[in-house]
């Protein structure tokens, strides 16, 4: 899977040296101009390695009238996003589209490129063909709109003759390439495989030696040197060049996938040599693997054949009932694992989890498959099957995107709720004239304040301001002057005269000190009646504004409809989408379930065989029996006491 991502990658940098150069042709603008927003972001999650992220912004413009100022790039990018992510009919459609209109050559030739990829991908090999025929076309009347393309243009010929299984068209373009030595190296394995199945086996070890001869330090390559020396061990062992073959089948790293089959090939080869010591070394090693491992199930039957050639037949008849044991074993677990196969079982089993920030383009570093399907390792390495399971993993990310989706609209309708409520309430205050009552009682108070100011200053009526202490004194000098002048009062008290004037001395002092504060005492009602304009104009700005808002704010109710057909809509899309994802479980399933199968009807044919071998071995010791009565002397072969 490494490498098909790392194809779609080269692929989608293709299409950005296309785009970047149509650009250039059209307009002399620096590469750093974007004339789009939208395209801005787009390059910005590209090279993000943000892949989805930048096709989501391509589909949200296009469906928002297009991305303008580009030409053709958004739609080169869009077909390109599309075709990696496996969207071939849609992809295809964007080319088609492209090709229909007049775009320029370099536009084209991506767009031919692309369709011949796809339809090879799909396996229609004359589509693939053809597509390519209009790539040489334009590049027949001007070369430069192909340079950057002439070595995928190279690949895509020699893998498309391969799989048209013509080896001569194969090699000659080949010879007319000029290929990276990473390339020629998948070449050069796919060639030899070609001239194996053609029992051309003499080319086809050529073809695995020139691997043999190429220096890689990465990862990748190293397993394809290993797989290319394992074909070549297996060619010289049909070839009949055993020596060779054991050779070819040392060169398999020991940590390698592939040395299993090396180990076993090899004792093949040294068992072809009658070399059984050798091949029993090789064998009694892989024997005690895992029986998950196809060649280990061989090495188990084929350890006691290289005993009995030995002629050590009490050993491999000791040998086959081991291997029967073990073969009975491995059914039992395999009915076990199919039996429990399914639901969250297979998800765990197959460590898939929901779509979480994880790119189908981007290699994940997470163990893919658990201990106890380790079997399914050849399945799990097919395109088909990891796009199934990206498929699950996409499908369980929509399936929880749409859960949280739906718990965001019972956000906003709570939301929408709680606004109802608060303009009600704003509307109760209006509607019970709250605000407006109050607003007129201070206007009252307002209004009185301002006569009373205004007939205290008219009359100069020093002593109303007067407050507190003073005020009291005031009451009480005004009492004591209306007293002093009864007539009757006046008669009885011989010292009234000088009452009266005491009091009358003691009015003026208070009104003169009320006269000396008076201005002061006017200016601070004057001061409090502007206060009380303050805070009635605020009241009735506030009263204006509440009527402002209950007039002018929106109409909730087509929000709520929104909301209500968006919920609809997602419980739609989750029946679908749980749907989809127990189809999608049920066809994983069966994938599995298929390769479980096919691993216990091999088992069962190993049982047979060593069953059978069993009673073969029984069989020839009771004839070797019978012959005793003639030959006492005559070792027992079961008992394993033969000469070494």
């Amino acid at each position: 899977m490494a490498a098909v991502n790392r194809a779609l990658l080269l692929l989608l940098v293709f299409l950005f040296t296309i785009a970047a150069s149509s650009a250039l042709a059209k307009k002399e603008k620096p590469l750093t101009t974007v004339a789009d927003l939208r395209y801005g972001v787009a390059l910005y999650h590209y090279h993000q390695q943000e892949y989805l992220q930048a096709l989501t912004e391509l589909l949200i413009a296009k469906e928002r009238g297009g991305i303008q100022g580009h030409g053709d790039n958004p739609a080169l990018m869009e077909g390109g996003f599309a075709l990696a992510y496996g969207l071939e009919r849609y992809s295809a459609s964007i080319f088609s589209e492209m090709l229909a209109d007049n775009v320029p050559e370099k536009s084209q030739v991506a767009a031919w490129y692309y369709l011949a990829k796809m339809r090879y991908m799909r396996g229609d090999w004359a589509m693939a063909e053809s597509s390519l025929a209009h790539v040489k076309a334009i590049g027949d009347s001007n070369k430069n709109s192909i340079n950057a393309l002439s070595n995928d243009l190279d690949i895509l010929n020699i893998n498309l003759a391969i799989k048209k299984n013509n080896r001569e068209q194969a090699e000659a373009f080949l010879e007319n390439s000029n290929l990276s030595d990473n390339a020629l190296s998948y070449l050069y394995f796919n060639l030899g495989s070609l001239a194996a199945r053609e029992q051309d086996f003499t080319t086809a070890i050529e073809y695995y030696n020139r691997i043999g001869k190429i220096e890689h330090s990465d990862d990748e390559f190293r397993a394809l040197h290993d797989k290319a020396m394992t074909a070549a061990g297996y060619s010289f062992l049909l070839s009949g060049d055993y020596v060779s073959a054991m050779g070819r089948f040392s060169n398999v790293r020991v940590d390698s996938a592939l040395s299993g089959r090396a180990l076993l090939g090899y004792g093949w080869a040294a068992t072809e040599l009658q070399q059984y010591s050798e091949a029993l070394k090789v064998w009694s090693h892989l024997s005690r693997a895992s029986l998950a491992d196809e060649n280990s199930q061989e090495a188990l039957v084929a350890m006691p054949y290289a005993y009995e050639k030995m002629g050590r037949d009490g050993l491999a008849l000791q040998e086959f009932k081991k291997a029967e044991y073990s073969f009975k074993n491995e059914i039992n677990r395999l009915d076990d694992v199919i039996a429990n196969l399914s639901g969250d079982t297979l998800l765990q089993a197959l460590r898939i989890e929901n779509e979480d920030g994880i790119d189908w383009l981007t290699q994940s570093d997470t163990p893919q498959l658990a201990p106890q399907l380790s079997y399914l390792i050849a399945l799990f390495s097919q395109e088909k099957f990891q796009l199934g399971i990206q498929e699950l993993r996409a499908l369980l990310g929509v399936q929880k995107n749409t859960v949280e989706w739906q718990q965001k609209l019972a956000f906003y309708s709570d939301m929408l709720q709680q606004r109802e409520i608060d303009r009600d309430n704003k509307a109760a205050v209006i509607a019970q004239e709250t605000l407006k009552n109050q607003i007129n009682n201070i206007q009252r108070k307002r209004n009185d304040l301002a006569l009373k100011i205004e007939t205290i200053a008219g009359g100069k009526d020093y002593l109303a301001l007067a407050s507190g202490d003073e005020a009291n004194l005031i009451r009480r000098a005004v009492r004591a002057k209306k007293a002093v002048s009864l007539p009757a009062l006046r008669e009885d008290d011989p010292f009234i005269e000088d009452t009266d004037e005491a009091v009358r001395w003691y009015y003026g002092m208070l009104l003169w000190n009320a006269s000396e504060n008076f201005s002061d005492r006017l200016w601070q009602a004057v001061k409090t009646l502007n206060s009380l304009d303050a805070t009635i104009d605020e009241l009735q700005s506030n009263y204006r504004n509440i009527e402002k808002i209950l007039s002018a704010a929106p109409d909730l109710q087509p929000f709520r409809i929104r909301v209500a057909e968006a919920n609809a809509r997602l419980e739609r899309q989750n029946i679908e989408v749980n749907r989809a994802v127990a189809a999608s479980k049920e066809q994983l399933r069966q994938q599995v379930v298929s390769v479980l199968r096919e691993q216990r009807l091999r088992v069962e044919h190993y049982l047979a065989q060593s069953r059978l071998s069993v009673a073969r071995l029984y069989d020839k010791a009771r004839l070797l029996q019978e012959q005793e009565a003639f030959a006492p002397n005559s070792p027992n072969v079961l008992s394993g006491e033969v000469d070494q």
